[in-house]
């Protein structure tokens, strides 16, 4: 069978920021799977029937149409922690195409000035925080895909508990977009302010004297 799903890797910037073959794939949709938030992106141009991932999500959804022109939209890149991976699993390789964005890892780390190949990245994204337990010691840089606007409080706490209070978190919000913003504090000072929902925190381990 040809290909006949395409996964769009969509940005903060929305329907401008992406490349010819993204936009092609749109316009030529029967129907184009989303969040809402990443539905709202589109413009009126795109006349193809716009649906939200069911609750609890299923893919179920996108398969019943295989044949058909589809559209998936996802964050950034769709294979880093993301939907593209999930369909991957289940559709053939030669059925889909990844049109990927810059992920939110990139675009954190080329703000902090980090090298990604010296930086291990972890979602927390319906995952218990205790994941990054084991990649917690000195001079390790985590970049961690946030649940929520309150995974950073639980970040934090989870530091504190595990002797690494001094450690500085960078949470960056709406990464590539106009509301791109950077809260910033050690977690031992983290005094949980308001957050978005969508973000990323940035870790610079630091152990505790008494860790």
């Amino acid at each position: 069978m040809s290909p006949w799903l395409t996964v769009v890797g969509i940005g903060e910037d929305g329907f401008s920021g992406l490349g010819k073959n993204a936009r092609r794939a749109l316009l030529n949709a029967a129907q184009v799977f989303g969040s809402q938030r990443q539905l709202d992106l589109l413009p009126a141009c795109i006349r193809a029937e716009r649906l939200t991932w069911p609750s609890p999500f299923s893919l179920a959804p996108v398969l019943a149409l295989r044949g058909q022109p589809v559209c998936v939209l996802a964050s950034g890149d769709p294979m880093l922690f993301g939907v593209g991976a999930s369909l991957a699993r289940v559709v053939e390789n030669a059925e889909m195409h990844v049109l990927p964005s810059p992920s939110s890892s990139s675009l954190a780390a080329a703000r902090l000035g980090w090298a990604l190949q010296d930086v291990t990245t972890l979602s927390v994204v319906a995952r218990p925080v205790a994941a990054l337990n084991a990649h917690l010691h000195s001079g390790a840089r985590l970049l961690v895909l946030s649940n929520d606007g309150s995974s950073p409080a639980t970040v934090a706490a989870l530091l504190r508990e595990r002797g690494f209070g001094p450690s500085r978190i960078s949470v960056l919000e709406h990464l590539g977009g106009s509301a791109e913003r950077r809260v910033e504090a050690s977690a031992d000072d983290w005094n949980d302010p308001p957050i978005a929902a969508l973000n990323l925190i940035a870790i610079e381990c630091i152990a505790s004297a008494n860790a």
